[in-house]
């Protein structure tokens, strides 16, 4: 349970997503500890998620309604969370500078993870169809395997994103002021995308 609830992990990992993103944009400022940052927020919420769906939330998920609603309004955060980015970067407060570990700029990597998280619906459908199905057998085997499910797929989570905030922190030193507000930016029309993906996709299942 624990090696099968890992590799599912990667498979969704290493897809580009708004996860990506977030930890992409926020490793230059926070070094090798953004991609655990922005991970804990999105565990957190998983963990949240995996209580409700013990709770029988999994038939609701996957109604095409309920679809509908996650993938407008994930694609409405993301705008928000692009339009952000892009205003930061326009007022040239897209800066290097880091803050004191613990400090804010932490907490936003947490948030991040969050709401990343939240503006992606195919990260709730995934866990109402494959992630219940996990769970439902790890369910079955009791509490340790229901443990080593979700430890290993938040293991899976941690390493990749770890290892790519590690890459992007010991190349920091090349990423000068004009290049990270690049990398901002890029990373904000990578999010626009996915939320046109996003809402038209909802649209469509609404139709």
């Amino acid at each position: 349970m624990f090696l099968s609830s890992m590799a599912i992990a990667y498979s969704g990992a290493i897809m580009p997503g708004p996860m990506l993103a977030v930890v992409v944009a926020e490793s230059p400022r926070q070094g090798v500890r953004a991609g655990p940052l922005v991970v804990l927020g999105h565990g957190l919420l998983e963990l949240a998620l995996l209580g409700l769906l013990v709770l029988g939330l999994g038939p609701l998920l996957v109604r095409e309604g309920v679809q509908a609603v996650l993938s407008v309004v994930g694609g409405v955060m993301l705008v928000a969370t692009a339009a952000a980015m892009l205003v930061s970067v326009a007022r040239g407060t897209a800066r290097l500078d880091c803050e004191a570990p613990g400090g804010r700029a932490g907490g936003r990597a947490v948030l991040g993870g969050i709401v990343s998280s939240l503006s992606n619906p195919y990260w709730s459908i995934w866990w109402a169809t494959i992630g219940l199905s996990l769970l439902t057998k790890a369910y079955a085997l009791g509490a340790a395997a229901l443990v080593a499910f979700y430890v290993g797929h938040i293991l899976g989570d941690l390493t990749w994103y770890s290892a790519v905030s590690g890459v992007i922190a010991v190349g920091r030193r090349w990423i000068t002021p004009r290049r990270y507000q690049a990398m901002v930016a890029v990373m904000a029309c990578f999010l626009l995308a996915l939320a046109a993906w996003f809402v038209v996709s909802g649209v469509r299942l609404a139709a």
